[in-house]
């Protein structure tokens, strides 16, 4: 997952790859002492930052809200979207060597950062649009950007946005992301972090050498799908995930409250527009994935035997099915539950617009669109010693359904691809194997900063077809999906932040 760029902090000066060409130097100059930082992200377990593994790179922007432009209207600012690098021994500084202003200038100095850059935003952001499509695309590129500082108490009209647009929300002035837009693809996702200080100007080198503390946050939140299955019949294999549907544009980040304040806990505050976008996102496994099994499989040994290996058939060795995408980054969402049949064809309500605009949305107010969809492929338990068994579905008939085919390994769950359909010819020590989408409807409301971790549990059914599929919401195999809901630390696994939730 293309998470933010970690580095584990070690002593001693390094200068990190993404600006080894430019030299990096902390010395006095007559316009003040070089700025610099240290940096961590809040953890709600630990009062403390945690200084493990931090950002590589961070993007600041600065004002001394006490010295004035020359049109002596707007607070003087030092510098925009300045790249901060971590040089060794958590401590950060710029290429361009940026300076505090003197203190006869200026007392104290408004820091606003956050990572990553503005250009990953986008290309995260860009997932979202057909590649050919060249208007919306720049239609994105050019609403994703901050926003310069405004007046005290002037209503700022949020990338074209009539204020009444976006819920219990008055966007003032400050510094303000607009806007953003989540990965479809999981894999492709960001997280988000944003930190806020106003720090006193240093009297002293001293001073100015131990660097501003900079305490990130994490603005998005963290979705985790975890899965076991204690059937007596059948085997359930699984290939994919999908969330639908999260909010997932048309989101304003303001590191300002309400009236222009910056001074409060939470860093900052999301305008989410009263109709705002939601599309599914969703990663299907790819090569080098292992599908994740639910049951008593019958595996050849390499002497020939048969050996049944059992595996997440309890919630207790229930493990993440997210796979190589790892966990999804989706903007804070409140969002009643899909009603299935009751309300089967909400796929048709999200057809992409060619002119240019921004996909359809509708009110979650009076209709809930909220489910998770899982890959699955679903076979009989083996008799005996078995080795291969039928497949329950997806179904012979695949007109009711979408049908997902991936090439495999004969002898291991590793996947080699996707392929068009069944009827490719697959490499010689490989198979193609089907999988369908299966649904489970789910409310939720989540916030900011918090990891979300449902278990998902398949033992007395397998859900309803998605509202993808020509006949969303009727029942495939028993029951629905029974599911459990925690709320954790934030993820430590390889591709995300590496910290626990602020």
């Amino acid at each position: 997952m293309n998470r933010l760029s970690l580095t584990a902090v070690a002593g001693g000066l390094m200068v990190l790859a993404s600006c080894s060409q430019e030299d990096v130097t902390i010395q006095k100059s007559q316009d003040g002492y070089p700025i610099s930082f240290r940096a961590g992200v809040l953890t709600r377990v630990n009062p403390d930052l945690n200084y493990e593994k931090n950002p590589a790179t961070f993007y600041v922007s600065a004002y001394a809200p006490n010295h004035m432009s020359d049109s002596g209207i707007t607070p003087d600012s030092l510098f925009w979207d300045e790249p901060f690098y971590l040089m060794g021994a958590n401590l950060y500084a710029s290429s361009s060597n940026q300076k505090w202003p003197s203190r006869e200038q200026a007392d104290k100095v408004e820091f606003f950062a956050y990572a990553p850059s503005l250009d990953e935003i986008q290309n995260a952001a860009l997932t979202q649009v057909n590649p050919n499509d060249t208007r919306l695309i720049d239609n994105y590129k050019n609403s994703i950007k901050f926003f310069n500082l405004c007046n005290d108490n002037v209503p700022l009209d949020p990338m074209g946005q009539q204020l009444t647009t976006f819920a219990g929300v008055q966007l003032y002035k400050g510094f303000k992301l607009g806007r953003f837009y989540v990965a479809t693809d999981i894999s492709k996702q960001v997280d988000f972090i944003t930190s806020h200080i106003s720090a006193d100007v240093p009297e002293s080198e001293d001073a100015a050498n131990l660097g501003v503390e900079l305490k990130f946050k994490h603005q998005l939140a963290n979705i985790e799908l975890r899965a076991f299955s204690g059937n007596s019949m059948y085997n359930i294999e699984i290939a994919g995930v999908r969330i639908g549907r999260p909010y997932t544009g048309g989101a304003i980040f303001n590191f300002c409250d309400g009236k222009g304040g910056v001074d409060f806990a939470e860093g900052g505050q999301w305008g989410i527009s009263k109709s705002p976008q939601r599309l599914p996102v969703e990663y299907i496994y790819g090569a080098g994935d292992e599908i994740y099994r639910m049951g008593a499989f019958n595996n050849l040994t390499s002497d020939g035997q048969v050996l049944q290996s059992p595996a997440h058939t309890t919630s207790a060795t229930a493990l993440s099915i997210m796979g190589k995408g790892g966990n999804a980054m989706v903007l804070p969402t409140l969002n009643a539950a899909w009603a299935g049949e009751e309300n089967p064809w909400i796929a048709s309500k999200y057809s992409a617009e060619q002119d240019g605009k921004d996909p359809k949305a509708w009110d979650p107010v009076n209709e809930g669109d909220m489910y998770f969809s899982i890959l699955i492929r679903v076979t009989l338990k083996p008799q005996a010693s078995e080795i291969n068994t039928a497949q329950i579905y997806p179904y012979g008939n695949n007109t009711t359904m979408n049908v997902v085919c991936l090439e495999k390994e004969k002898n291991s769950n590793k996947i080699v691809g996707r392929v068009e359909n069944k009827n490719v010819t697959p490499g010689a020590n490989n198979e193609i194997v089907e999988f369908g989408w299966a649904a489970v409807p789910v409310g939720v409301n989540w916030e900011r900063g918090k990891k979300y971790v449902y278990t998902l549990d398949f033992s007395e059914g397998v859900g309803v077809q998605d509202p993808e599929d020509p006949k969303p919401g009727t029942a495939i195999i028993g029951e629905g999906i029974k599911f459990s809901v925690s709320v954790e630390g934030w993820d430590d696994q390889t591709y995300n932040t590496n910290v626990p939730q602020e």
